[in-house]
Order: C-alpha cells, then sequence, then structure tokens
C-alpha cells in the first residue's frame, strides 16, 4: 500500500488529487454497486463541489468518491448508501495515516493536506466551513445570522469561557480544596 502511494503522490498533490488517490485504493474495490441507484448518485454528484474529468455511476470507487464528499457536506442518504458511507468512513483513515506517513517521510508540505482531509472525515465537513458547523444544533441558517452578527458570536464566546469558569470555581468549591 505504502509503495502505491509514494507513486501516486507527488509534492505537488492537493485535495483533490487526494481524493483521487483514495477513490483508486483497492480497499474500495468491494464497495458494493446497487441495482438502479445510478439516478441518486448523479443527484448526490450535481450536489458536491468536487468533480471528475471522468464520471462511472457503475464504479465501486466513484460511488466511494461521492460518498466521501456526501459525508462532508452533510448529505441526508437511504439506509443502503448510509450503510456503504460507513464501510468507507471506517477504510479511509487507515489509508489517510499512509498518506500523512508518505508525504511526511519525503519532507512534503503538504502532508498537512492529507491531514485535513483526515480531519474531514472526523469531523464531517469540508476544511473551508465554519468551525461553528461542529456544533450541536448549530444550523447553517443560525451559522448565517452569527456570521452577519460578529457581536453575538462574541458575547456567546464570552458565555461559553464565563460557564467554563464558574463550572471549575464549583468543582474547587464544593470538592473541598476551596473551602
Amino acid at each position: 500500500m505504502v509503495e502505491v502511494y509514494t507513486l501516486s503522490l507527488k509534492e505537488q498533490t492537493k485535495l483533490k488529487g487526494l481524493l483521487k488517490v483514495v477513490l483508486l485504493s483497492a480497499e474500495f474495490e468491494t464497495v458494493p454497486i446497487h441495482r438502479h441507484k445510478d439516478v441518486l448518485l448523479r443527484r448526490i454528484y450535481d450536489c458536491v463541489p468536487v468533480k471528475l474529468d471522468h464520471v462511472d455511476f457503475e464504479a465501486p470507487h466513484f460511488k466511494t468518491f461521492l460518498l466521501l464528499q456526501a459525508h462532508f457536506s452533510h448529505l441526508q442518504l437511504p439506509p443502503d448508501l448510509a450503510a456503504d458511507q460507513v464501510l468507507i468512513l471506517e477504510k479511509v483513515l487507515n489509508l489517510l495515516s499512509a498518506y500523512v506517513d508518505v508525504m511526511s517521510s519525503n519532507a512534503w508540505l503538504n502532508a498537512l493536506g492529507a491531514m485535513d482531509l483526515s480531519q474531514m472525515c472526523v469531523q464531517a465537513m469540508w476544511e473551508t466551513d465554519s468551525p461553528l458547523k461542529q456544533i450541536p444544533h448549530f444550523e447553517p441558517n443560525v451559522l448565517v445570522f452569527l456570521t452577519a452578527s460578529p457581536s453575538l458570536l462574541l458575547t456567546i464566546c464570552i458565555g461559553h469561557q464565563m460557564v467554563q469558569r464558574c463550572r471549575h470555581w464549583i468543582h474547587v468549591q464544593y470538592d473541598g480544596n476551596g473551602g
């Protein structure tokens, strides 16, 4: 596996290139192709930002490419595709770890890109998404509102810090160390 990545990855490899190398990995040859899902996969392809020159809705590798992007984009999937997505995500983190090993052993700065892709898989978001998207119940409309109201966002952040300080103070007070 590492030998294949050494040949496939280059110092200039960016996110799209990393995704392409992932989709070509042998680990995804067994991703099941369900009959009559090509229409749904086409709709998913229309919703994801990273496009390929050649698309094949019947290929397991292309399905892997789509389901990873659907994960980052929080697209709702039917149960069978969601189950396939879980299997893909279980495999991809080990592959990305190998990417990081190959790229960092060559002293390539774009190893950070592989780390970013790994974080995208773990956090289920694009690297360009707001970090606030990770907070439960911060739906897109809430994010738009907070982005338009920086003072409110600052108030929430300060409030969160105060809550943390209060919890610490209560813990110290009632833990027997503070009085």
